[in-house]
């Protein structure tokens, strides 16, 4: 049985213009930025925030940035993760980690902005109670089937 040219040519050119869409659906959307919003609220939890939360949300690839407070900081994870080991020296436990605003932008299956707002106190080692407001961006990619920040830029505002 052969197929009459015709046919072939109709059927070719219903596959050629057969679009090929990676535009998500609401729902899908709001499904990814319900994901963001939770995997930064559980973050700021201050009960569970601690270094190894800090570099656990964060994706060990080429390319990773952390920029703050007006100048890029570390332009690779290894950086960022010994800098934050350091840092957490000087931290005995959070005691206030609060979003104020956060927005979510889905920009792909696989990829979100996320910006927030947040207050915070933790005691140093000192004893002495610290402030620690700021406003952040991250930059999210889904790695793994895990949502791991990319890059982030970051403003404190204490």
């Amino acid at each position: 049985m052969s197929i009459k040219p015709s046919i072939a040519i109709i059927l070719f050119l219903i596959s050629c213009n057969t679009k090929v869409t990676t535009e998500l659906t609401d729902q899908e959307k709001n499904v990814i930025a319900r994901e963001i919003k939770n995997l930064v609220e559980n973050f700021l939890d201050p009960n569970t925030l601690s270094y190894e939360t800090h570099v656990n949300m964060r994706a060990d690839v080429d390319g990773y940035i952390f920029a703050g407070d007006g100048q890029i900081l570390f332009t690779d994870y290894n950086s960022y993760k010994e800098a934050t080991k350091q840092s957490f020296e000087d931290i005995q436990q959070f005691i206030e980690a609060d979003n104020t605003q956060m927005f979510v932008y889905v920009l792909a299956k696989d990829a979100a902005a996320c910006t927030t707002e947040f207050k915070g106190k933790y005691i140093d080692a000192a004893g002495d109670t610290i402030t620690h407001n700021g406003c952040w961006t991250f930059i999210f990619k889904k790695l793994n089937n895990e949502w791991k920040v990319v890059q982030e830029n970051g403003t404190h505002t204490h």
